[in-house]
This record gives structure tokens, sequence and C-alpha cells, in this order.
């Protein structure tokens, strides 16, 4: 059971298949600690809504926390991730003693990790194929869906922002982000860079798992980036994992023979508890998804849902999980 610091009251805003929550729903399952569940729909459109831009005037996604106990709002992941710790005594900390050099480390590859622009990968896949070795898993159909109505949400941003002047500069906010998110997307030169950079970040893991494996030998206990202990690095590290085996560049990304450590460590996190809940988790949505997905077919209402990264993503999701 939980052991709670004080006892608090927490609200999760979020959406199981986006990027974003999985790392803080990792986070809530890892310390074992209560939340109440509130799904914000990305395929219906429910992040762009007034009450959840109310929520999160400036955040271009979902997860949101709520601390009821103490009326505070927490509206970045990586920071969500650092509240939740905080608020259990449970298992380790997932953020060592920043003072101590383990948390350093910790934190400097926590960083590392954030700065991957998964929406330009998932997107730059989408709008060019060709870039995912074996291919992008996503039917043709939905991608062109995808892209439709990536292109559609910046004149329904606008469109939100005449019709709810309290909330105007959020929603013009967040309808430069997607123009700017747009340009890089439909630059294959661009998505290219962030591709080549993504190999150097999984080069230099797979060097310090090889590392960490040669200065521990044989050992019985699971050793994830950092030893024994299971931290927030691990658990970017492993929504980012699942995202590239989703997207079909598993293979040519940590394959066994391009990189055998991170490949071995993927298959052991699969096997960790609070991985297979997550997967669970993702596979009651099933019958949602479906629903989602045929109101996604509307090219108006897809438009206004955005349709973006998590959605991308939970279609995949589910027919992978069929």
């Amino acid at each position: 059971m939980a052991q709670l610091k004080a006892e608090k009251k927490f609200t999760l805003y979020y959406f199981p298949t986006s990027y974003s929550s999985q790392k803080v729903l990792l986070a809530f399952f890892e310390k074992e600690l209560a939340f109440t569940p509130r799904l914000v729909s990305l395929f219906s459109g429910q992040h762009n809504q007034p009450w959840y831009v109310k929520l999160n005037p400036e955040g271009a996604h979902v997860p949101v926390l709520r601390d009821e106990t103490t009326d505070t709002t927490v509206t970045d992941p990586a920071s969500i991730m650092e509240y939740v710790d905080e608020a259990s005594e449970n298992g380790e900390r997932l953020f060592p003693d920043e003072s101590s050099e383990l948390g350093k480390q910790v934190r400097q590859l926590c960083k590392r990790l954030d700065m991957i622009e998964m929406d330009v990968i998932t997107y730059g896949i989408i709008y060019h194929p060709h870039l995912s070795g074996a291919g992008c898993q996503i039917s043709g159909a939905v991608q062109r869906s995808m892209r439709e109505n990536f292109a559609n949400r910046l004149s329904y941003l606008t469109e939100l922002a005449a019709a709810h002047p309290a909330l105007r500069d959020s929603y013009l906010t967040k309808s430069q982000i997607a123009a700017q998110k747009f340009d890089i997307i439909t630059d294959e030169a661009k998505v290219k860079g962030h591709l080549e950079a993504l190999k150097r970040t999984l080069k230099d893991i797979e060097q310090q798992l090889k590392e960490l494996k040669e200065k521990n030998g044989d050992v019985a206990d699971e050793l994830w980036l950092f030893g024994p202990m299971f931290t927030a690095a691990d658990i970017h590290l492993t929504v980012l994992l699942n995202r590239l085996a989703l997207l079909g560049m598993d293979k040519e990304y940590f394959s066994q023979s391009l990189c055998p450590h991170i490949d071995s460590y993927f298959s052991q996190v699969k096997k960790r508890p609070t991985y297979v809940r997550l997967e669970k988790d993702i596979s009651t949505l099933k019958l949602t998804l479906v629903w989602e997905n045929l109101k996604a077919w509307s090219p108006y209402l897809a438009g206004a849902a955005g349709l973006g990264l998590a959605a991308g993503g939970a279609y995949l999701i589910y027919q992978k999980s069929k």
C-alpha cells in the first residue's frame, strides 16, 4: 500500500495514448499513488475546449494534474512526475536527490530525452512515410486524414479565438505553435534532422547500457539505465521505445543487431508490472477508440479535434491490440 507524505486528492486529466500522459501514468503506477482519472479525448477535441484551456491556458497538450487538497494545478509533464515522486514515499525515488551524482545524471538524461520532439517525428513519418524503415503501421486512409486535419487545426483554433475572447491569447498561441510545427513536419530535411539527433541519443544510451553491463557483470538483479533503481529517466526511455516500436521504427533504431543492449532493455521493461498495467489501461479503451475514430472521419470534427500525436498513437495502439 502506498505511503503518502500527506493525505492528498489528485485528479489527473489525461489521454492514455498520449506520449506525455504515458510518462505521468507510469510515474503514478511506479509510486502506487491513487488518482481520479479524467479522460481528455484528443479525438473529439476536448483539449481545445474552453473548459480545458482554462485549466491549462499555456499548455499544448495533456496531461494536467490537480492537487485538490492544496488547490494546485501542475501542467508540465516533467513537473507532474516530480510532484508525484514527492507525494509518495512508496518505492524508490524516481528523481534521486539532485545534490547526489546519481540525481544529477538522472535529471540530465531526463532533459535530453524530453527534448526529443516526438510529435515532429510521428507526423514527420506520416508526411514522409518512406523515412520509416519498416513502414508506418497506421493505415493509409487514417494517415491521409491526419495530414488534412493537421492543416485544418490552424483555422479551427483561429475560430475558437474569435468565439472566446477571454481565451483569445491562449488559442492564438496554440495556433502559432501548430503553424511552426507544420512548417517543420512538412519539410523532409528538417524531419531527417530530428531523426539523426534521435539516432545519436540512442547510440549514447546504448553505450551507457553496455558500460553498465560490463561493470556489473552477470548479475541476477535487473539493471536499468543507472543500475537496479528504476528512475524517471527509465520512464522517459520506456515511453520513447514504445512509441518508436508503434511507428515501425524499432528495427532501424534499436534492433538486436544495431543496439543489442537497448533491445534487451526494452524486452525487460515490457515485463515490468507498471508497463503491463499501462498496456492494460490502453487496451480498455478499444470501444472508446472505435467510436472516436468513427467521429474523426468527419473532416470538420476531426479538424476541431486536431487529431494530434496522441490520436494517431491511439488508433495505432488499437489496431495492434485487437
